[in-house]
């Protein structure tokens, strides 16, 4: 089955700089940053965010990330 739309004359290629991008390495850090996310919200005081200080919220932050690495590893 054949289309009887005429193609767009109007319309031009791409230019710009070629789209690099390793697929599998990107699906595969994507996964793991969403996992991080998804553990990092399971504790609650860093998903609602009381700290006034961004250095003590980022303290918490390496802490919940010790308590994720323990646990995985464990």
């Amino acid at each position: 089955m054949k289309a009887n739309i005429d193609v767009n004359p109007r319309r031009k290629p791409k230019h710009g700089r070629p789209y690099r991008l390793d697929r599998k390495a990107y699906k595969s850090m994507r996964s793991a940053v969403e996992r991080f996310f998804s553990w990092i919200t399971s504790f609650r005081r860093l998903s609602i965010r009381y700290e006034r200080l961004a250095s003590t919220f980022l303290g918490f932050i390496q802490i919940a990330c010790i308590i994720i690495l323990l646990r995985v590893f464990r």
